[in-house]
């Protein structure tokens, strides 16, 4: 029985390249859309911790927590270290990850929280924490806005967001993110923020 050729095998390699250059792409797609369901469904997740925490705390949020010149600056709005020590997310003992509920787009950091209200810099209070949120809302396409630091005035509550595919894309680290719909992850490939918010009466909303 006779063997390849030398030019067969190249033949059959040369295809067997080809395939793969065709199936990589897509599967790389396949995977970023399991990650983004995976996001969505975990940011549901985080917006029934803050309804139950809210609920057990006299309609109180946890404050927003922020960094500067420390090695915590990249943990800005990490996520609640109240809803770990109460047991309503899982918990950890790293620094800016103590609610150990990580983006699987961000790596090593948690999903990110914003809520206008208290705020903490450095672990210290500062006043209070101003969110960005559209002139239109809650449709959430204009441009314009206006910041809000009183929970009882601002039309959002609370939001959580995943940086989304492309953490340090433009859209992603936009001043109108998370709440400007501009801003947000539309599409395999796309970049942009996955967000989760609730409006002042509890309902909640979120991006495609």
């Amino acid at each position: 029985m006779s063997g390849f050729t030398l030019v067969e095998l190249l033949v059959v390699m040369s295809l067997l390249g080809l395939l793969a250059g065709l199936l990589l792409p897509a599967l790389g797609r396949a995977r970023e859309r399991a990650r983004v369901v995976k996001v969505h469904a975990e940011l549901y997740g985080l917006g029934l911790a803050l309804q139950m925490y809210s609920d057990d705390h006299a309609g109180r949020l946890p404050p927003v927590r922020v960094n500067c010149n420390t090695d915590l600056a990249s943990h800005w709005c990490q996520l609640p270290v109240e809803l770990a020590r109460a047991r309503y997310l899982p918990g950890g003992g790293e620094s800016g990850r103590e609610a150990r509920l990580l983006d699987p787009f961000d790596r090593g950091h948690t999903y990110k929280y914003a809520a206008p209200g208290p705020q903490l810099l450095n672990g210290e209070p500062v006043g209070r924490f101003e969110l960005w949120v559209p002139q239109d809302f809650p449709v959430l396409e204009s441009d314009r806005g206006e910041y809000h630091g009183d929970p009882a005035t601002s039309p959002v509550r609370w939001v959580v967001w995943s940086l989304g595919p492309r953490p340090h894309s433009a859209k992603s680290q936009s001043t109108r993110a998370p709440l400007s719909a501009s801003t947000w992850y539309r599409h395999t490939g796309d970049s942009g923020v996955i967000v989760r918010f609730a409006d002042r009466e509890g309902l909640q909303r979120k991006s495609p």
